[in-house]
C-alpha cells in the first residue's frame, strides 16, 4: 500500500531542473538519456504543461473533478503514455527490437494521480507532480530513490509559467552548431510536414537559432548550455550529473523512453542505430546545402556566439564587414524559391496570394533581424553564456 502524503511531500522537495530547446538541438535526445535513470523523476517528452493549464476546460470552469481534469490530460498526451500513436518521435518502434512502445495502464494513472492530490490544494503545481509521480508509479520506478525533477518545458514561452511555481529550478538549454541546426530546421520539418514549407516558418527557425540561450540571461536561476556535439562522452555527461547532483550511472549512455530503447525521431533522415548518440545523425552536409553567400553572412553576424562555442569561424576583416552587410539583402537559398516565377504562378493559380505576401514580409523580417545582429558584431557584443565542457 502506497503511502500518497509521503509520495508528495518528496515530489515538493525535489531539486528541479528544465529543459529548454533552440531548434532542432536534441533536447528529447538529452531527456532520453536520462529516462532510466534512478534517480530522475520525469516524462516521456515534452509536456507543455502551462499551455495545457491555461486551455483547460476543467480549470476554466473553476470547480472539477480529479478524474474529468486527467481524463482532459490524458487525451492530449496519450501519445506520451501509449506511446504506439507517437509516430513522429517513433516511439511506437521503442526497445531492442523495436517492436515494443510505452503502454501505460490509463486506468491505473488516473487512479494514482486522484490518490497523490487527495486532501490537496489542485494548482499547476501540485497537478504537475502528481503527473510525474503517476507515471513513474504506473512504471514501477522506486519513488524513494528520486532525487531530481527533470522538466522538458521545450520552448521558452512555457518557461516562465514553470518557474512561478518552482522558482529554485535550474535551467538546461541546448544548442548546436546554428549552420546545421538550420538546415536540419528547415529541410526536415519540409519533408515530414509540408505545410511549414514557407517563409514565416524560415523566420521562426533562423530567427529562434540566432537567439540561442540569451534569453537564460532574463533569468537568476542556475543555468547551462549543452552543445548536443558534446553528449557523447562520459565525460561529458560525468560533468553533467554532477552539475544535476545526482549519480553517474551507465543508464545514461543509453537512449530510452519509459526504460525501452529509442532509435530517434521520423523527422531525422536517420535513424540512430544503437540507444546511444550516432555522430552521423548530427552530419546534415550544411555546408554544401547552404550557399556561399549564406555561409558568409551567418558566420559574420554570429561571429562571437561561434567563437564562444568552439564552432569553425572566421576572423572579422573590412572586407568581411562591408562584404555582410550587402550580402544580407540576397535572399538566403531557402527563401529563393519563394520568389521563382514558378512558385508564385502556382501560388497564383491555388489563390493563395496571402502566401506570397507573407513570404515577402517575413523576408522583410528576416533581413531586419540579421542587421541588427550585424550592428551587434560591429559594436563587439560578445556572447557569454556559460556551456558544459566550458574551459
Amino acid at each position: 500500500m502506497h503511502d500518497y502524503n509521503h509520495m508528495m511531500n518528496r515530489f515538493l522537495k525535489l531539486p528541479v531542473c528544465s529543459l529548454v530547446t533552440t531548434g532542432r538541438t536534441g533536447t528529447c535526445y538529452l531527456q532520453s538519456l536520462l529516462d532510466s535513470h534512478p534517480e530522475i523523476l520525469t516524462f516521456s517528452g515534452p509536456l507543455l504543461y502551462d499551455s495545457f493549464w491555461k486551455r483547460s476546460a476543467c480549470v476554466a470552469a473553476g470547480k472539477f473533478e480529479l478524474g474529468d481534469f486527467i481524463d482532459e490530460f490524458i487525451g492530449i498526451y496519450i501519445g506520451n503514455l501509449k506511446s504506439r500513436y507517437d509516430l513522429r518521435d517513433r516511439k511506437d518502434q521503442l526497445g531492442d527490437d523495436r517492436k515494443q512502445s510505452i503502454d501505460i495502464d490509463l486506468r491505473e494513472f488516473r487512479y494514482e494521480f486522484i490518490k497523490l492530490l487527495e486532501g490537496r490544494e489542485v494548482d499547476s503545481r501540485n497537478s504537475l507532480l502528481a503527473i510525474y509521480g503517476a507515471y513513474a508509479l504506473c512504471l514501477g520506478q522506486d519513488i524513494d530513490s528520486k532525487a531530481l525533477l527533470f522538466h522538458h518545458s521545450h520552448h521558452f514561452d512555457e518557461l516562465d509559467a514553470f518557474l512561478a511555481d518552482f522558482p529554485s529550478s535550474k535551467i538546461i538549454c541546448m544548442t548546436r552548431d546554428p549552420r546545421a541546426n538550420f538546415v536540419s530546421c528547415v529541410e526536415h520539418w519540409r519533408k515530414f510536414d509540408p505545410s511549414t514549407d514557407s517563409g514565416w516558418n524560415l523566420f521562426f527557425h533562423i530567427r529562434r537559432i540566432l537567439r540561442d540561450a540569451t534569453p537564460l540571461q532574463a533569468y537568476d536561476n542556475e543555468c547551462l548550455v549543452i552543445r548536443v556535439e558534446d553528449l557523447g562522452s562520459e565525460h561529458s555527461l560525468r560533468q553533467l550529473s554532477n552539475w544535476l547532483t545526482i549519480s553517474y550511472d551507465d543508464a545514461l549512455t543509453r537512449s530510452t523512453w519509459g526504460g525501452l530503447a529509442w532509435h530517434g525521431d521520423r523527422i531525422s533522415e536517420r535513424e540512430v542505430k544503437d540507444s546511444g548518440l550516432s555522430r552521423d545523425i548530427l552530419k546534415n552536409k550544411w555546408e554544401e546545402k547552404l550557399s556561399v553567400t549564406d555561409k558568409f553572412v551567418l558566420a559574420f553576424i554570429m561571429h562571437y556566439r561561434l567563437k564562444h562555442y568552439g564552432y569553425p569561424h572566421n576572423t572579422i576583416s573590412i572586407f568581411r564587414k562591408i562584404g555582410a552587410l550587402f550580402l544580407i539583402l540576397i535572399p538566403l537559398r531557402y527563401e529563393r524559391r519563394f520568389f521563382s516565377l514558378k512558385y508564385l504562378r502556382k501560388c497564383i493559380q491555388d489563390k493563395r496570394t496571402v502566401a506570397i505576401a507573407r513570404n515577402a514580409f517575413s523576408y522583410v523580417r528576416r533581413v531586419m533581424l540579421f542587421i541588427r545582429y550585424y550592428f551587434r558584431v560591429l559594436r563587439k557584443q560578445q556572447f557569454t553564456c556559460p556551456y558544459l565542457l566550458m574551459e
